[in-house]
């Protein structure tokens, strides 16, 4: 009798363990399931940033064309303007090391199916071009230069391409804005959502973009950086 009521009580306090195991069991899986699903709530953000800079490199463009029927004519004609121009170029303050062209790029009109409208036989066309950080010489010889070329005799065109070549030094800063401006938009989402942003899950960089402030300011140039980023949402 006695040995039964022993065994009675080891089954009550084994069955009381397993009971009390089983809960806490169950309490512990309740909790990580809510943390699991806390890491499954999530909000995707992009931050903007815009950066307005002056351009610091700019490459200057003459280019004009001449033809004749005699070939070393042509050669001549294509080796006088050339002088003519770099010497202006020159007198305007660009030096040796600034001034690139090449050889001429001739045509023989003859060779065309279509000849008989032709009144000069050779046609060449030549490019000078000026890479240069000296912004205000080129703003200033670009509104003149094909009116003082014309009166040489040297009908031209002249193009000024703005280049900006600082964007490693601007890049940190800019970066660094954008992931601001990305946090406050997720913290205005988290607002307007009753919850709180938790930490950062993922993040990443945007291309940056480097484009002319408008047409007629193109040596302004406007910097532009996306940076996407992922907050857990607690």
């Amino acid at each position: 009798m006695e040995e039964n009521k022993n065994l009675f009580k080891k089954n009550i306090v084994l069955g009381s363990a397993i009971v009390l195991a089983a809960l806490v069991l169950g309490i512990f899986m309740v909790c990580t399931i809510k943390t699991l699903k806390s890491y499954d709530d999530t909000v995707t953000v992009r931050g903007l940033y815009e950066k307005e800079v002056p351009a610091d490199r700019v490459v200057l463009r003459i280019n004009y064309s001449a033809q004749n029927n005699s070939l070393i004519d042509l050669r001549h004609t294509i080796e006088d303007n050339d002088k003519v121009i770099i010497s202006m170029l020159k007198e305007a303050g660009f030096t040796d090391d600034e001034i690139k062209y090449t050889s001429a790029r001739i045509n023989d009109r003859f060779d065309s199916y279509y000849t008989s409208n032709i009144t000069y036989r050779y046609g060449a066309s030549q490019t000078i071009s000026v890479f240069t950080a000296k912004m205000d010489l080129v703003s200033k010889l670009q509104n003149t230069i094909d009116a003082d070329l014309l009166k040489k005799d040297i009908v031209s065109s002249t193009y000024a391409n703005f280049e900006y070549h600082g964007l490693n030094e601007i890049k940190p800063a800019m970066i660094a804005e954008s992931l601001k401006n990305a946090r406050s938009a997720a913290d205005e989402f988290a607002k307007n959502s009753g919850s709180e942003i938790g930490k950062m899950r993922t993040a990443s960089q945007g291309y940056f973009e480097i484009d002319d402030l408008d047409e007629n300011t193109p040596q302004i140039k406007k910097v532009r950086v996306v940076s996407t980023v992922e907050y857990y949402l607690k």
